[in-house]
C-alpha cells in the first residue's frame, strides 16, 4: 500500500522481525531515505496486548505522523526546542488524538 505524505509517496509494509530486522528494537519505523513505513506483523503471545489489530493501527498512525513531521521539515528543523519534531511524545499525542480530532472536524464540517 502507498500513502501520500505531503506530496511524497510512502510505501507501507507490514513485516515480521525476520523480514525487517530493525523491528527487533521497535514496533515500527520510517526510513525516510527510501520513503518506507514499516509496521511489525504482531502475533499473540502470553504478554502481548489482546487487540493486535488496534495496536497495528496505532503503530501505523504513529509512523505516518513521523513521516509527516519529516516531510514537512519539522523533523530536522526543530533543533531550537530539543528536536521536538522527532519527539516520540508529540508523535504519540497526534497519533492517539487524531481520530478524535477528525471526528470533531467532520462534525464541525471544517475539513
Amino acid at each position: 500500500m502507498r500513502v501520500n505524505i505531503l506530496g511524497t509517496k510512502y510505501r507501507i509494509i507490514i513485516a515480521t522481525n525476520e523480514e525487517k530486522p530493525k523491528l527487533n528494537e521497535c514496533d515500527g519505523y520510517i526510513d525516510q531515505t527510501i520513503k518506507e513505513i514499516v509496521v511489525g506483523k504482531f502475533e499473540k503471545y502470553p504478554m502481548s496486548v489482546e487487540d493486535l489489530q488496534t495496536h497495528t493501527k496505532n503503530v501505523m498512525r504513529h509512523e505516518i505522523i513521523h513521516a509527516f513531521l519529516y516531510e514537512s521539515g519539522l523533523w530536522t528543523n526543530s533543533g531550537n526546542v530539543e528536536n521536538w519534531g522527532q519527539s516520540e511524545e508529540i508523535t504519540d499525542w497526534i497519533a492517539l488524538q487524531f481520530p478524535k480530532m477528525l471526528k470533531a472536524f467532520q462534525k464541525a464540517n471544517c475539513i
